[in-house]
C-alpha cells in the first residue's frame, strides 16, 4: 500500500490549531532513527520500541510499516517530535489491522515518549491526538495499541487517561534491589537452595554442566540453533504452531542477535545450561533483553529427553537473576504467562491493557470478536481446572494428529 496516495504524513490546518500537538503518519524508519535512538534511552521505553527492534521487524517481517509521529506545536519545544508510536498494517482475512511492530512477541509495549510529552500529557490531550489517528490511518480498519501497563518504571503511561480493556496475561517481574539474598529470602529460600542443589547433583550425573552466556556471534548463532530444534519438538508434543518456523521470523531474530554481540545495551543476549559431556549439548536456553537496568526474558526452552528430570530451565533462570543481581540490574522481567515457576519467584505482577481505535464496520467486527477473544481466553486461564482441561485436550488432538 501506497501511504502517501492514501492520505498518510497530511496534518491539517486545523488540527494543528486545535491541538498541542500535531500528528502525522510515515513509513521511513530511517527518517526518524536519530530523534527516536534519543528518545529510546529514557529506562521507562520498551526494547521492543527500539529502533533496532522495529527496524529488523519492518526489515523482515512483509508488514508495511506505520509510524505515528506527534510533534509539539507550541512553546520551546515546538517541531521537537513528542512521541513515536512504531505500528506496521497486518492483515487478517480481509481486516487490515495497524498493530505494535514485533506484534505476539512483544512482552511490552509503552511506546517512544519524550520527556516533556510523559509530563505535560492529559485526558484531553490523548483524546485530540487519537482523534487525529483515527482521520489520518485510512486504508487501516482497526488500529491495535496492545499490552499497555498503566503504570510502568514509575510513570503514567499516556494511554492510561483513556478507557481500555485488560488483556487475559499479566507479566511477572522480580525486583532485585535487594540484591540475590533478598529475593531468596522471598521466595523460600532453603526450598530454593535445595532445588538448586539437587538440579546440579542431577547433571552430575550427565557429567556435569556449566552457565554459558554467548559473547561472540558463532556462539550465539549456535544457540539460536539449538533453540529452534527444542522449541520445535516442544510445539509438536503440546501441538501447538510454532512461531518461530517462518522464514522471516528466524531472520528477524538473527539480525538482532547479530547486531547485540557488540552493543551495551543488548537487544538478544543468549544464556544456556550446557553439558559438559563431548557432546556440548544445550539442555536449557534463554535470550535476554538488557536495556540499562531491566533485564527481560524474551524466549526460553529445555531439551527433551533425559535431563528434563534436573530442571535445567528453573537452574539457568537461577543463575540469570544471581547474575543480573552482581550486575546491579534493578529489575528481572519474566514477560508475558502465567506459570507456576514465574510466580515462585516474582514480587511484581503487572496487568496490561490495549486500546482499540476502530475507523471501519470491518474494524469493528474484528474489535467485537477480540473482546469475545479476551474474555473467553481470560475466563479459561483464570479457572485452573479449565486451564489444565484446555491443555490437555490440545495434547490429546496432537497425539491423534501424530498416529
Amino acid at each position: 500500500m501506497d501511504l502517501a496516495a492514501a492520505g498518510f504524513g497530511k496534518v491539517t490546518e486545523l488540527e494543528a490549531e486545535n491541538s498541542a500537538y500535531s500528528v502525522e503518519i510515515k513509513s521511513d524508519l530511517a527518517e526518524l532513527e536519530v530523534e527516536w535512538r534519543a528518545l529510546e534511552r529514557l529506562p521507562q521505553i520498551s526494547v521492543h520500541q527500539s529502533f533496532d527492534w522495529c527496524n529488523a521487524w519492518a526489515r523482515h517481517s512483509g508488514h508495511q510499516p506505520l509510524i505515528i509521529v506527534g510533534r509539539s506545536t507550541s512553546g520551546p519545544t515546538a517541531g521537537r517530535i513528542s512521541f513515536i508510536l512504531p505500528m506496521c498494517v497486518e492483515r487478517c482475512g480481509p481486516v487490515r489491522i495497524a498493530r505494535y511492530m514485533g506484534s505476539f512477541l512483544n512482552n511490552i509495549n509503552f511506546g517512544i515518549y519524550s520527556r516533556e510529552f510523559l509530563a505535560r500529557c492529559d485526558r484531553e490531550s490523548m483524546r485530540a491526538i487519537i482523534r487525529s489517528i483515527r482521520r489520518q490511518a485510512r486504508g487501516v480498519d482497526l488500529l491495535l495499541f496492545d499490552r499497555h501497563p498503566l503504570e510502568w518504571r514509575g510513570i503514567k503511561h499516556p494511554f492510561s487517561h483513556l478507557s481500555q480493556k485488560k488483556t487475559q496475561d499479566p507479566t511477572y517481574q522480580v525486583d532485585l534491589t535487594g540484591g540475590f539474598e533478598g529475593v531468596l529470602e522471598r521466595s523460600n529460600a532453603k526450598r530454593r537452595r535445595k532445588k538448586f542443589r539437587t538440579s546440579e547433583k542431577r547433571l552430575d550425573a550427565f557429567g556435569g554442566y556449566d552457565h554459558v552466556r554467548a559473547t561472540t556471534r558463532e556462539e550465539a548463532d549456535d544457540l539460536l540453533r539449538h533453540f529452534y530444534c527444542q522449541k520445535a519438538k516442544r510445539f509438536k508434543l503440546r501441538n501447538i504452531h510454532d512461531i518461530f518456523a517462518p522464514a522471516e521470523m528466524r531472520a528477524f531474530l538473527g539480525q538482532l542477535t547479530a547486531e547485540s554481540i557488540d552493543s551495551d545495551d543488548k537487544t538478544l543476549e543468549f544464556h544456556a545450561i550446557r553439558l559438559r559431556d563431548p557432546s556440548r549439548t544445550p539442555c536449557a536456553i534463554a535470550a535476554l533483553s538488557i536495556k540499562g537496568r531491566h533485564v527481560l526474558c524474551q524466549f526460553s526452552s529445555i531439551a527433551t529427553g533425559e535431563t528434563e528430570t534436573a530442571s535445567p530451565g528453573e537452574l539457568l533462570f537461577h543463575l540469570m537473576i544471581q547474575k543480573a543481581c552482581e550486575e546491579n540490574a534493578e529489575l528481572f522481567d519474566f514477560g508475558m504467562g502465567d506459570e507456576r515457576f514465574k510466580r515462585s519467584w516474582c514480587n511484581i505482577k503487572t496487568h496490561q491493557f490495549y486500546l482499540e481505535v476502530v475507523r471501519t464496520p470491518m474494524g469493528y467486527l474484528a474489535s467485537t470478536g477480540l473482546l469475545a477473544k479476551t474474555f473467553a481466553k481470560r475466563a479459561i486461564k483464570s479457572n485452573p481446572r479449565l486451564n489444565a482441561g484446555a491443555r490437555r485436550l490440545r495434547e490429546l488432538a496432537g497425539e491423534i494428529r501424530r498416529r
